[in-house]
């Protein structure tokens, strides 16, 4: 179907802290200028960072050839200087209307003039990445779009272990799917694991193994290294170490149940052999009763988090508590 030519503004501005979501959004706009433009001879792409506004301006006052429309984009607009800033609003006050002109890029204040002219004239497009709370329930979405459907707990995971970037996200999404095959419907937490490890994102899980074998100076060598990178929150460690603390429950419990051959643990937790290999000797580093008191503190620490306390302080005595 065509799109309206009154629908198309003659401006837009594009922000979003998230570059996926700027492109997938320039995506769309090219597509649909390109449903009445022949976008080969009419469409010019400028780096606001290297780019002349003059000429800029020259390309979107430029007749299109043999189209009702020709399409002009200016990437990283925060990165242009101030008097191109000027120069772009004034023009956004009378723009040509065979033109529509994108502005795109991380961000741009508001009190800016350019960001009021194109407000003006409707075109500001924000986009907002999920929190880091919805992120879980959005990658479920992305996996859901690749017909592969994955639980809460392994998007927990694959989030902790990618990191924030939905870029990176959706590049590592597309790893997973590979992995697993087309006719495999279901990614599970050991396939992110696997993944994760496939592409030497190791870190996350020297941690937890550190947790594990109570070694408090890498554990908190780790954790420092992992927030200062911003691979993972603090909140996201404590989870993953929260995860690790129940496993050696579960371990402990089926150790004195009789159960010992690791075969047999790996099986009745679900989980591949190789995933769980270290557990029974990591669990008998903990005293009977002492994980459960650990998980105790770990819901007490959980709520200091969540109250506006330093958060990266209470994760590090927390560690320093379980590591004893």
């Amino acid at each position: 179907m065509v799109v309206p030519v009154e629908e198309l503004k003659p401006v837009y501005l594009i922000i979003s802290e998230q570059k996926l979501l700027v492109d997938q959004a320039l995506s769309r706009l090219k597509k649909r200028v390109g449903e009445i433009a022949d976008l080969d001879y009419n469409m010019n792409v400028f780096d606001a960072e290297n780019a002349v506004v003059d000429e800029v301006i020259g390309a979107s006052n430029t007749l299109p050839f043999g189209s009702e429309r020709r399409l002009v984009v200016v990437r990283n607009i925060e990165k242009m200087p101030k008097s191109g800033l000027d120069a772009l609003s004034e023009y956004a006050a009378d723009p040509s209307p065979t033109t529509v002109l994108a502005l795109a890029g991380e961000k741009l204040a508001k009190n800016t003039r350019l960001y009021k002219a194109v407000d003006r004239i409707g075109g500001v497009l924000e986009r907002k990445a999920p929190t880091r709370r919805e992120l879980p329930s959005a990658v479920r979405s992305m996996f859901a779009d690749r017909g592969k459907e994955v639980s809460l707990e392994a998007a927990e995971l694959f989030v902790d272990v990618v990191g924030y970037d939905l870029q990176q996200i959706t590049a590592e999404i597309e790893k997973a799917v590979a992995f697993v095959g087309k006719d495999v419907r279901e990614i599970t937490r050991a396939d992110v694991e696997q993944v994760a490890a496939a592409t030497g994102k190791r870190t996350l899980f020297d941690f937890t193994d550190a947790i594990a074998d109570r070694d408090c100076r890498r554990a908190l060598r780790l954790a420092a290294r992992l927030i200062g990178e911003g691979t993972a929150s603090e909140h996201a460690l404590h989870a993953m170490a929260v995860r690790t603390l129940r496993d050696l429950i579960a371990v402990q419990s089926l150790t004195e149940r009789g159960t010992t051959n690791i075969h047999d643990i790996a099986r009745q937790m679900g989980r591949p052999d190789w995933q769980i290999k270290r557990l029974p000797r990591q669990a008998r580093a903990f005293r009977p009763g002492e994980l459960v008191d650990l998980l105790r503190a770990a819901a007490r620490s959980e709520a200091e988090m969540k109250t506006g306390r330093d958060a990266r302080l209470v994760l590090e005595r927390w560690i320093v508590k379980v590591c004893g």
